[in-house]
């Protein structure tokens, strides 16, 4: 159920329902009914904003939503709502550069559209190959970052930051320190010829 579901991930991630719903940019009281079952007023906009605060696919919390209920109807949807739709269905093209400061496009990557939303609108991504860049056991050399520029980081959300003159990925602390918000590492097993 996705009430449950969404009290479980919150509580999980030490937020109250206040905080989540600041972060997710929906008021207090939709993120309570949510919680209590009541699926009435979710739309898939909703929805994504939910999943980018809880860090969870959409893909997940929509299929909580229907199964509750029916299907909707494509019919009782406007053109506009069923090309939105469709829109956030395909993936997000993100061109990746080979360094920070390149200018040069070395390759494309495509990753679920919904990474690049953030409020409502979408967002610019980019990414960026990691020759030397590495943290933990996250990011490895030649891994390729996804980065968003303005989007907003919660704490403890990976970033790029600059400690002194080189590029460094470091948990956010504070907005003054951080280049971009990193939403997604793309592993690199084996280069194909």
């Amino acid at each position: 159920m996705l009430g449950e579901y969404v009290k479980e991930t919150r509580s999980k991630r030490g937020l109250s329902q206040a905080e989540l719903a600041k972060l997710a940019d929906l008021s207090p009281s939709f993120i309570c009914r949510i919680e209590k079952g009541d699926y009435k007023s979710v739309t898939l906009a909703s929805l994504n904003k939910l999943s980018r605060a809880l860090k969870v696919s959409i893909n997940e919390l929509s299929n909580f939503v229907l199964e509750k209920g029916p299907k909707d109807d494509l019919l009782k949807k406007t053109p506009y709502e069923i090309m939105n739709e469709l829109q956030l269905s395909l993936p997000a093209v993100v061109p990746v550069y080979a360094a920070i400061d390149s200018r040069q496009i070395i390759e494309y990557v495509f990753v679920p559209r919904e990474l690049a939303l953030s409020g409502g609108r979408e967002m610019k991504l980019i990414g960026i190959k990691s020759s030397d860049l590495e943290y933990d056991n996250v990011v490895h050399k030649g891994d390729i970052i996804i980065c968003g520029k303005d989007m907003e980081p919660a704490p403890g959300d990976l970033c790029l930051k600059m400690e002194g003159d080189r590029m460094v990925i470091a948990p956010y602390k504070k907005k003054e320190d951080i280049f971009a918000l990193i939403v997604q590492v793309v592993r690199v097993v084996k280069k194909l010829n």
